[in-house]
């Protein structure tokens, strides 16, 4: 069953058990989804009079829209990520497979983690520059969306660095992961 049609629970246990798919590259996206479902829940409640009056409404929807579609693609990676992986397997196994082919099949492998850093990382600048608008009760489910989506692009990046990207690819994940980790770090204030 596709992850993007299965509850929850059904896919804690699918993922905890003894069987390739799901898996972290999975949970990655999962996480992802449920990090923009916090925040998005933070810009549902910045809908007030005095939002729309403020124009903080009109950020509230864009940033809605934006999250809404990040949460719909995630879960759309963590079906592609099963079946790049499936199909990975099937070129360890394949001896009629072509080097063309094994090369096509461990690039897609890579693709997927690397979009959800991607995905992360612009999800995570989007609900950033919200904050000084969002509804001041609720912030903290804007700042939960961004540790959980900061939490699903670590994921995603340990499941692209197993896929071997090439310099020019792990310079660019790495660019976003320490965006994502400085956005992060300044809302946890730890260092003061």
């Amino acid at each position: 069953m596709p992850t993007s049609e299965r509850a929850l629970a059904e896919f804690a246990n699918a993922l905890a058990a003894k069987q390739p798919t799901p898996g972290g590259g999975g949970a990655a996206c999962v996480a992802a989804a449920i990090g923009a479902a916090a925040a998005r829940m933070s810009a549902a409640y910045t809908t007030r009079k005095k939002d729309v009056e403020s124009g903080a409404a009109a950020q509230a929807e864009e940033l809605i829209q934006e999250l809404d579609a990040s949460a719909a693609a995630a879960l759309a990676e963590a079906d592609a990520d099963e079946a790049a992986y499936g199909n990975l397997q099937r070129s360890w196994k394949d001896p009629e497979m072509t080097a063309e082919e094994k090369a096509e099949i461990e690039a897609t492998a890579l693709a997927v983690p690397v979009r959800m850093v991607e995905l992360c990382e612009r999800s995570i600048s989007k609900i950033v520059q919200f904050l000084p608008v969002c509804n001041p009760n609720i912030t903290s489910d804007a700042k939960v969306g961004i540790h959980i989506l900061a939490g699903a692009a670590r994921a995603a990046y340990q499941t692209a660095l197993v896929n071997k990207p090439p310099p020019e690819t792990l310079g660019h994940l790495k660019a976003m992961m320490r965006a994502a980790a400085a956005e992060e770090s300044k809302l946890l204030d730890i260092e003061s």
